[in-house]
Formats: structure tokens, C-alpha cells, sequence
């Protein structure tokens, strides 16, 4: 078998809370600020099968044990209060085998922070209300491109009443109203970042969401910044936009 590095980065999510663990479309980019008080640690797949974990919690008296595992912060921020950094350490040891790369693997531990926020970032229309939000960049290659995000929170759209999400500025859409009253959807998000699939992009809201069946945003940590990738199953062939651009003034 040949000799690999041990992998120490380990990896954190937000928790499952019962339910089932996000599937295997659900890949969001590595995120160490929570504004949830449920988050699920996982050490590396790659690393032995013999090898053993440890996990220091802040300053709990006594570490954690397992390659995995779901810990609940609530009462430790209802008490103490959110806008704070809580230490991680993990110590993985394993036996010495002739698959390790360096001698020091046998110990290693390594150490983060995770910050915990009440703040939101990553919902598109995240403190937009009745006013737009425009960003400027580039649209599938094309520069100089505007996208626009609107709340609408009063009146109707095209028979539809509010609260309702838009979107101006795709080539083919003169206004994209997001499928907010279709209740059969899947979506995952961490701080920064949120993925979302429509079901019934077929028979719901199709005349205003033009088949319009997903996204994927991530904003900066400042929310200035956005990448916005936009999935629409017409039946005619699928289509796929790409935007990066940046808040405008």
C-alpha cells in the first residue's frame, strides 16, 4: 500500500438536528462562521483506519472521542451571548505503520476558531426591502453586466402578492420572480453561501419563474461581493447562467 500524509484539516458544517445529512449535490465551500448553534464535525475519510480522535471543545473539562460528531452550542450562547469565537482542537493519533509518510503523524494535532453570529449573509434578498440591490460584473463571460434583486412587500406581481422575490438583468428574462410559493424544494446553506432546487419548476409559479429549477450563491463575508449561478429547465433544453460581480454603489 502506498504511503500517504495524514490529513488534519477536519471538516465542519452545520448540524443535521435529527434529520438526514445533506446529499451528495449539496457541496458548499469550507466556512468557519456559524449563525446556527448546531454544527457537525467530521475528521478526514482519507486518513487510517486505526487512527483515533479527540476533540477539545473551548474549555470543556473533558475531550470528545469519535471521527465524528454533531455538537449543540445553544445553551452555551444563550448564557453567554453570540458574536463570539469558540476554540477547536483536534488530536488524531495513530499507531506507526508502514503506510505513514513522517514519523510525526503518530501525533498531530491542530487547532481552529469558529465564530458564532446571529447575522445572515447568504440569503439573496437577506435586508433588501422595497428598494433594489444591484451588482455589477460579469454574466456568462459577458462584463459590464447588472443584475438587480428586489423585495417587493406590498401590492401584487402579475397575480401574485407579495412578499415576492425578483431578479432583472438575464438576457432572456425581462423580470424573474423567484418560486417563493412553491412549497416543494430542497436547499442547504452555511453563512456565506446557500444552494437551492425547485421540484415543481414544471407547475408552479411557471409563467413568472420561467422553469427557473435552482441556484447557487455565495456572497462575501462583507456581502459585497456575490457569485450567483442560476439553473432553468424549460422544456425546450436546459439553461445556465453565471454571474460574479460586485455591489454597486
Amino acid at each position: 500500500m502506498a504511503k500517504k500524509p495524514l490529513i488534519p484539516f477536519f471538516k465542519v458544517r452545520q448540524g443535521d438536528r435529527g434529520f438526514k445529512p445533506p446529499e451528495a449535490w449539496c457541496q458548499l465551500i469550507p466556512c468557519d462562521t456559524f449563525n446556527t448553534s448546531s454544527v457537525r464535525f467530521d475528521a478526514p475519510d482519507e486518513n487510517p483506519a486505526n487512527s483515533t480522535y479527540e476533540w477539545q471543545i473551548g474549555t470543556e473539562v473533558n475531550p470528545r472521542k469519535g471521527k465524528g460528531l454533531e455538537i449543540g452550542f445553544g445553551d452555551y450562547l444563550r448564557d453567554n451571548g453570540w458574536e463570539r469565537w469558540i476554540p477547536i482542537k483536534l488530536t488524531i493519533r495513530t499507531p506507526l505503520n508502514s503506510c505513514l509518510t513522517n514519523l510525526r503523524d503518530t501525533l498531530v494535532t491542530v487547532e481552529r476558531k469558529l465564530f458564532f453570529t446571529e447575522k445572515r449573509i447568504a440569503g439573496l434578498f437577506i435586508g433588501i426591502t422595497e428598494r433594489e440591490e444591484k451588482f455589477v460584473g460579469t454574466l456568462n463571460g459577458v462584463p459590464n453586466s447588472e443584475i438587480k434583486l428586489i423585495q417587493k412587500r406590498s401590492g401584487s406581481f402579475i397575480g401574485y402578492t407579495t412578499p415576492i422575490y425578483l431578479m432583472i438583468g438575464l438576457p432572456h428574462i425581462d423580470t424573474l420572480a423567484f418560486p417563493s410559493k412553491c412549497s416543494w424544494f430542497e436547499s442547504c446553506e452555511s453563512f456565506l453561501q446557500i444552494r437551492v432546487i425547485h421540484l415543481t419548476y414544471q407547475s408552479c409559479m411557471e409563467d413568472v419563474s420561467y422553469h427557473f429549477s435552482g441556484y447557487n450563491s455565495l456572497f462575501s463575508p462583507d456581502r459585497k461581493k456575490l457569485e450567483l449561478d442560476l439553473t432553468f429547465d424549460p422544456p425546450g433544453g436546459r439553461k445556465q447562467f453565471n454571474f460574479k460581480g460586485t455591489l454597486a454603489p
